[in-house]
């Protein structure tokens, strides 16, 4: 199959420069689990290259700015290059933000030539999307995806004729299989074994090939040999579910703004029921008379209603007025005119997904409208819940949102790592926001002193926090294991039980005590 590939380079540092408002000249770099997945090119003159860790690439970039991974952001941002795309070819495959493909075969015909179709599409874009663009022409995707790797700047476009994949193929190193093969250890055997090229590998049998790899080693074989059928799958294009509204001339008036928004808000909604679809993530964009831009996307625990979307338009409106430089601000106006308002369904799920258990699935309703007239009193952060996350001290492992937005996921909260120097056995009931100095104190009302060994000078029998209490059982210490790269201070923790019954969580630095929870 032709295949006809446009690629963006550097896509997903575009997309968060356009996204975010960063300087195109701005060292950058995106993170994903500790690791670096793209880099800004000032950051790559500084010696960063995805795959570091983010300390090395800190270590030779200390100015660069660090930012999270989000896979979302570039496919949004890549929705109008697919769009322009489709104006001159129908039919577009994304392979993945920033690079997207069609079947050459139609677009040849109609514009004369494969090579035609590839300028047309490449002038298109180029007046359509301010980023770079790149095209290629080849007999398959893998093959179009490296022919498009070869491409520069002052030579935008390549151009492999039919039967010609192969031979291309053929000089390139073994390690252009390493996104397309998801075995590492089959390219280092393959390393080990001499063959270095993919012209080498298209060498051996097929069938040996087969056997010593398996279903790896023959999708390998296939790609080398230029015998890549892929089955390009055309995306159905979504209808545009955008609640948009402009204000012409522009207002301040927060109130008006939300009341304005609301029918073509509650029309988003009618359109997602019709669907049979629930929307648990909104985008919503707010430009200004003078050319800024508040981008933000809020998250739902369960779905979002016609109500709660207007509650994020206003407190985004609220956001944008504290951010302000103005110190007179009375909460009715904001300090700018809004022109628009765009709310755009970031992640809808089909409503038999979300069907209520025999159970339910969400707080009862007398809650969720006992808790949503509070936040509407107190403020969008009025009202908190909270999630246990990982760590080792405990106001780390405390995460607090705002009422109705969605709380982290496992993976966000690092559950499943070990955390030396976490504290064992049950969690304390109440973690204070910040740790209360104490005093432990002997019987002759000396202060209790741990040594770097963890050697207590004498037992602890009074804890003197509101008043004197009588320990009357204690345990400890336990060191608590975090950097000690860094050099700070070495901490221990202690529990005492005083002559109340109350139970109590305490953190020392050898000298000094701390109150950090309590067991109700």
């Amino acid at each position: 199959m032709r295949v006809l590939l446009v690629w963006c380079p550097d896509w997903s540092i575009g997309a968060v420069q356009r996204a975010q408002g960063f300087d195109p000249d701005e060292q950058l770099a995106l993170v994903d689990r500790g690791i670096v997945v793209a880099c800004s090119a000032t950051a790559r003159e500084e010696g960063v290259e995805p795959g570091l860790r983010v300390r090395q690439a800190q270590h030779r970039c200390p100015d660069m700015t660090v930012l999270p991974h989000d896979p979302a952001l570039e496919l949004h941002e890549f929705e109008p290059v697919m769009r322009a795309i489709e104006d001159k070819i129908p039919g577009v495959h994304l392979v993945r933000p920033g690079l997207a493909a069609v079947r050459s075969k139609g677009a040849s015909r109609f514009y004369g030539s494969d090579r035609a179709a590839a300028q047309t599409l490449l002038t298109h874009l180029r007046s359509y999307v301010d980023h770079d663009v790149r095209v290629a022409v080849a007999d398959g995707l893998f093959a179009a995806e490296q022919a498009a790797y070869t491409t520069s700047i002052e030579s935008p476009v390549a151009h492999l004729a039919p039967r010609e994949s192969a031979t291309f193929l053929a000089h390139l190193p073994i390690s252009a299989l390493e996104h397309e093969i998801s075995s590492p250890r089959m390219l280092n055997v393959l390393r080990r074994m001499g063959i270095r090229t993919l012209g080498d590998l298209a060498t051996l049998p097929r069938p040996d090939v087969h056997s010593r790899f398996g279903a790896a080693g023959l999708r390998a074989h296939q790609l080398a040999q230029g015998a890549d059928a892929p089955a390009l799958d055309p995306r159905r294009v979504p209808r545009d579910l955008t609640a948009a509204t402009t204000f012409e001339p522009g207002t301040d008036q927060v109130e008006h703004i939300v009341a304005t928004c609301s029918p073509s808000v509650d029309d988003l909604m009618a359109s997602l029921t019709s669907d049979a679809l629930l929307c648990n993530g909104i985008r919503v964009v707010i430009h200004t008379d003078d050319g800024r831009v508040s981008r933000r996307v809020w998250r739902h625990p369960w779905h979002f209603t016609a109500a709660e979307v207007l509650d994020r338009v206003r407190w985004q409106l609220d956001d944008l007025s504290a951010d302000s430089e103005c110190d007179d601000l009375t909460g009715e106006f904001l300090t700018r005119m809004i022109t628009s308002v765009h709310v755009e369904p970031e992640s809808v799920d089909s409503a038999a997904h979300h069907a209520p258990g025999l159970w339910g699935d969400r707080p009862d309703e007398h809650v969720v409208q006992t808790l949503t007239g509070l936040q509407h009193q107190l403020g969008h952060e009025g009202v908190l819940v909270s999630a246990v996350s990982g760590g080792r001290l405990l106001d780390e492992r405390r995460v607090l949102r705002p009422w109705g937005d969605a709380l982290p996921v496992p993976r966000e909260r690092r559950l499943e790592q070990p955390w030396p120097g976490t504290v064992p056995g049950p969690p304390p009931a109440t973690v204070f926001a910040e740790a209360r100095p104490v005093q432990v104190l002997t019987d002759d009302r000396a202060g209790v002193v741990v040594d770097d060994r963890g050697e207590v000078s004498a037992a602890p029998t009074v804890l003197a926090s509101d008043g004197p209490q009588r320990i009357t059982a204690w345990a400890g210490p336990w060191p608590v294991q975090q950097r000690w790269w860094r050099g700070g201070a070495a901490y221990h923790r202690f529990q005492v039980v005083d002559a109340g019954g109350r139970a109590w969580l305490l953190l020392t630095d050898g000298r000094r005590w701390w109150a950090e929870a309590r067991y109700d």
